[in-house]
């Protein structure tokens, strides 16, 4: 059981790593938006890549609690992931 939770935490890592490299590629668009809107167009680039990343990161969390016996939601574990970033 152990094993499980450690590769399920290992491919939680370049989900965590890829949200941080795309919050500050949101926050740089941001400042670039206010010179030119156009530049807020390119954000939604990384927007699928985002999506993926955050479910991929909510499943292998809702398998580690159902693996220790907690009962969350997987609206729960989506909900996890959001709070590790702040807002921009």
């Amino acid at each position: 059981m152990k094993i499980i939770i450690l590769l399920l935490s290992i491919i939680q890592l370049p989900c965590v790593i890829e949200g941080w490299i795309s919050y500050l590629l949101h926050c740089i668009m941001k400042r670039l938006s206010n010179i030119l809107f156009l530049f807020a167009i390119i954000s939604f680039v990384w927007w699928p890549l985002d999506m993926l990343c955050g479910i991929i990161w909510a499943g292998c969390e809702y398998l580690k609690a159902r693996y220790l016996s907690y009962n969350i939601k997987f609206t729960d574990a989506l909900t996890l992931y959001t709070r590790l970033f702040p807002t921009i």
